[in-house]
């Protein structure tokens, strides 16, 4: 009867045809949070709604795909068919799930009490509150009421001119802590206005980056990592063979430096001096003819002062690093020089660099902006106007200027004398403290909006489930305000807004047939991708006619602090998700507190060992960090993470590690500091066990001279003879699963890591908890360090269960909890565990998780959890099976319609986040699925994880191609 199905059974598989056929919706989602009796029209209890939106963690503006279940929005992915995120998302993006359902989100209005206690008021109230102010505010006069927050979108943006404009003001500060400042002046003056650049890393063959982290936070890190894998994949083309050459120089070794050939330590801020040096060298060799229109005497005579040997001693890089750099830029067929510092000079240097070697165009276009930016300029007269009385509302959204702003601002007191202050937002933060009434608003998985990052990519959002909390959409609140100040807009809610800026788009855009068709079109596919439209732009003549001066030789033993966005925890909007503070930032690999990176003779001086507080001490602040001891830092430098350090942003975030901003200087990164030790002591979390592989054979790596010349690697050493087994070799009759991971692609993002949190209900365990080497995590990013110059300069490698077809955790298993099934996988059935640990002991490759205690997910934060998964309790061992519920869904589908699976219909949620795409996923029984023909194509790097002890992993690796720093 194995052939037949039951009338049950067919049943069950008609239910669940939907799930693979699933398309983003274009409908409204689900209405309740409840069981269905009655289920909607579009909802089938059980199967998956899809709904196309766009991320909005940061202005990168990545597409996204949330897969929605019985009313609640359970997972995001990446939209496939947007141009940036290209199905990709990062892991800020992941856990914008974790922002949707925190439990310390704002769930009524609330305001200030005479005894200045928070007090829970109706909606009523609040805008009743809110309008009598709005209505003083206008009969005061002109420019009485400001609005503060981020670009909000064009639709949103048009409507906070018009409701500005209702109440006589133009007082619009567009904020973004992370702001770009410093290369829009830059582009202002090398091109006379500004622009948006595009790059195009995977045209280069070489690349330099000045402090830009592009595989982290800068710009585009999901768009760029992708680029970059690219860029870096070595291979044999009809010339010989091809691999991107990268440097980076700067003070402190982020991961994006770890992946490059070479980190070259610069002393902070003299990596304008390094890129001019360089250009000197390239004009002198000839390899700057003043391309794009540059006069080559103008340019000569700019850069003569940059003399190779004198910015070499003041920079601490050898002058012999600047030539090779020099040299190699240079002569490329295609180079791109990236700055990511908050020094304008370094940005004009590398536009110089750029231009010179006719790259603009070529490695990076230059587009039109899309929105207006408020430059240091406007923010200091806007806060002026506030500190003088002149404001009497202040309407802060979705910022947190409090935190992120220099002390010098004395943001808190322009705030004390606007009479009403209202903060509208998620999670109350230090902003909100200052207010006098708090107004919970839509998450943006909750409300409609729309984006435009840059030309010819425009975003839309729609909501994908009902409101959490009682909030109401920024626009209702707007649109009430104003008609309640007799001002009504011509919109009925946030729909209407954003389709009547989409009406205006289509005509703009000219796009063929009627607009329900466009905009139908339009939220199935999340927005409207048309290529970006390149500006020709040609280097003013003065430009070349101001010189840069180079900064004064530092004094003996002065210190600089290094302010950095942490990967997860960017400005310190992350800080309040709980994956985003369990995993471990790839570098450092510190959980739950931030820390100061000092160098080991640095400290030294300084009396300091590995977990003493430091005392660093500026702009009269002081913050207290623990040191964190570590070469990949120059020793002129202290390297310090930003985003923690609050006070009040939730349960998660509030007294964890300590807030930099307040102490840097408007528009700046870095500061001189005075660093003392305090006599106290805190030490860091991490569950890293070694930095040290131990001559294991766990990430292996490769030269590019060997890849060259076609050298295979010589093996750790010979396999051990194969092992007596105790139960036969087990046949695999239609599928063996299996990965193929692409080292050399890989950036170390932990894209993947948030994924399985998320797909996986992985429960955090908190820093105690890590510290007692009790962390969760199905992956984890293995880092290692180099004992030699003879390596890339830093190990790291994706680590998850490797489905051994010889898995030492079976065997042990007293209840056969741990199994094999006949497609691969190595299962753990929880129903059977009863918690012996035998099997993590045997775990090879420590990948077993065992639950100390029941997870805890405080409501509302429970409604993230996969129903497709269950939920471990205590005593209960965990582990990757490679998305198991993805692949039965398949499955199940493929036999509904009779079928075989097609090859990339089954991609586990690691694979599926990657921007790197450096995880193939698929069947190894069909040589010619994408899994096996990524080995095929890459057989001389082919490897797996500690294949001496006979496992038989079903993951294979791909080494890692590198130059070693000797030779560079």
């Amino acid at each position: 009867m194995s052939g037949e199905v039951s009338r049950r059974s067919f049943l069950k598989l008609a239910a669940a045809t939907g799930a693979a056929a699933a398309v983003p919706g274009c409908k409204p989602a689900a209405r309740h949070l409840v069981p269905y009796v009655i289920p909607q029209e579009d909802v089938i209890p059980g199967m998956p709604t899809f709904y196309a939106t766009a991320c909005n963690e940061c202005a990168a503006g990545c597409g996204v795909v949330a897969r929605v279940r019985e009313g609640r929005t359970i997972k995001l992915e990446g939209n496939p068919v947007d141009p940036i995120g290209a199905g990709a998302l990062c892991a800020r993006g992941q856990a914008a799930l974790q922002d949707l359902y925190n439990p310390d989100r704002l769930v009524h209005p609330q305001q200030r009490s005479p005894h200045h206690q928070w007090e829970t008021i109706t909606w009523d109230g609040a805008m009743a509150a809110l309008n009598e102010a709005l209505t003083k505010a206008r009969a005061a006069g002109a420019d009485r009421v400001a609005v503060i927050g981020p670009d909000m979108g064009p639709a949103h943006e048009a409507l906070i001119e018009q409701w500005l404009g209702a109440f006589n003001s133009k007082l619009r500060l567009n904020y973004e802590a992370i702001d770009y400042e410093a290369d829009r002046a830059a582009l202002r003056f090398c091109f006379g206005q500004e622009y948006i650049p595009v790059y195009s890393i995977d045209r280069a063959r070489v690349l330099v980056s000045f402090g830009a982290d592009f595989l982290e936070t800068w710009r585009s890190p999901v768009e760029l990592a992708r680029q970059y894998a690219a860029f870096r994949h070595p291979r044999h083309d009809a010339g010989g063979s091809n691999f991107g050459l990268a440097y980076y120089v700067g003070p402190r070794m982020s991961l994006t430096a770890s992946r490059t050939d070479h980190w070259f330590s610069c002393r902070p801020g003299y990596e304008a001096a390094v890129a001019l040096a360089m250009l000197r060298v390239m004009v002198e060799h000839g390899l700057a003819q003043g391309g794009a229109g540059i006069d080559a005497g103008a340019l000569r005579q700019f850069v003569a002062p940059y003399e190779t040997a004198k910015v070499a001693q003041m920079a601490g890089v050898k002058a012999e690093l600047i030539e090779r750099m020099a040299q190699d830029f240079g002569r490329a067929d295609g180079a791109i020089a990236l700055a990511g510092t908050n020094d304008s000079a370094a940005h004009v240097a590398v536009w110089l660099l750029n231009a010179a070697t006719g790259n603009i165009g070529k490695t990076v276009t230059l587009t039109a902006p899309t929105s207006a930016t408020t430059s240091v300029g406007r923010r200091a007269e806007i806060l002026r106007a506030m500190s003088s009385g002149s404001v009497d509302v202040a309407l802060v959204v979705n910022t947190n200027p409090q935190f992120t702003l220099p002390a010098s601002d004395h943001f808190a007191d322009a705030l004390a004398k606007v009479s009403t202050v209202v903060w509208a937002g998620g999670v109350p933060d230090e902003t909100a403290e200052l207010a006098r009434l708090l107004l919970p608003i839509h998450h943006w998985l909750e409300d409609w909006g729309d984006a435009q990052p840059r030309q010819g990519v425009n975003l839309l959002r729609q909501p994908t489930m009902t409101p959490v909390v009682y909030s109401r959409a920024l626009s209702q609140i707007l649109f009430d305000s104003a008609r309640a100040g007799g001002n009504p807009m011509p919109y009925a809610d946030s729909q209407a807004l954003v389709r009547a800026n989409w009406s205006q788009l289509q005509k703009q855009q000219a796009a063929s047939g009627d607009f329900e068709q466009f905009w139908d079109n339009s939220l199935r596919h999340g927005g409207v991708f048309n290529s970006t439209p390149a500006i020709t732009a040609s280097l003013q003549a003065g430009a070349l006619q101001t010189p840069i001066s180079l900064p004064e030789a530092p004094e003996a033993g002065a210190l600089t602090m290094v302010t950095y966005p942490h990967i997860f925890w960017y400005d310190g909007r992350g800080a309040d998700k709980p994956w985003l503070q369990e995993i471990p930032e790839p570098v450092n690999q510190v959980v739950w507190d931030s820390w100061v990176e000092i160098h080991p003779d640095t400290a030294l001086k300084l009396d300091v060992v590995e977990g003493d507080l430091i005392q660093l001490t500026a702009s009269g602040v002081t913050i207290e960090q623990p040191a964190h001891l570590t070469r990949g830092v120059d020793p002129a430098a202290l390297g310090v993470p930003i985003g923690q350090g609050h006070t009040h942003y939730g349960r998660y975030a509030n007294n964890r590690g300590a807030n930099p901003w307040p102490m840097l200087p408007a528009g700046r990164s870095k500061v001189a500091v005075k660093a003392t030790r305090s006599g106290m002591r805190r030490g860091l979390v991490s569950p890293l066990y070694s930095p040290n592989m131990m001559d294991r054979p766990l990430v292996e790596t490769m030269k590019f001279t060997d890849f060259q010349a076609g050298i295979m690697p010589k093996p750790w050493e010979e396999p051990l003879p194969q092992p007596w087994e105790t139960y036969p070799d087990i046949d695999y009759p239609v599928h063996k699963w299996g990965m193929t991971i692409d080292l050399n692609a890989c950036t170390g993002c932990s894209a993947c890591v948030a994924a399985c949190y998320a797909e996986n209900n992985v429960p955090v365990v908190g820093k105690e908890q890590v510290a007692k080497s009790r962390i969760m995590s199905w992956i984890r990013i293995e880092r290692y360090i180099p004992q030699t110059d003879d390596a890339p300069p830093l190990y790291m490698m994706p680590m998850l269960c490797q489905q051994c077809d010889h898995a030492p955790c079976e065997p042990v298993c007293p209840v056969f909890a741990s199994s094999h099934n006949d497609e691969g996988l190595n299962l753990q059935v929880y129903n059977r565990c009863v918690g012996t640990r035998y099997c993590e002991n045997n775990c090879t490759y420590k990948v077993r998780r065992f639950n100390w205690f029941d997870p805890q997910f405080p409501s509302p934060l429970n409604l993230q959890l996969n129903p497709d998964v269950t939920v471990r309790g205590a005593g209960v061992m965990e582990k990757c099976t490679f998305c198991v519920q993805r692949i039965r869904a398949a499955e199940v589908t493929a036999r509904v319609e009779d079928r075989s699976l097609r090859d990339g219909e089954i991609v586990p949620a690691c694979a599926q986040a990657c921007p790197a795409r450096a995880i193939t996923f698929g069947d190894t029984k069909h040589q010619d699925y994408a899994v096996m023909q990524r080995r095929k194509d890459n057989q001389m790097r082919n490897y797996r994880a500690l294949e001496p002890l006979n496992t038989r992993p079903s993951i294979t690796y791909l080494r890692q191609v590198y130059r070693p720093r000797g030779e560079v």
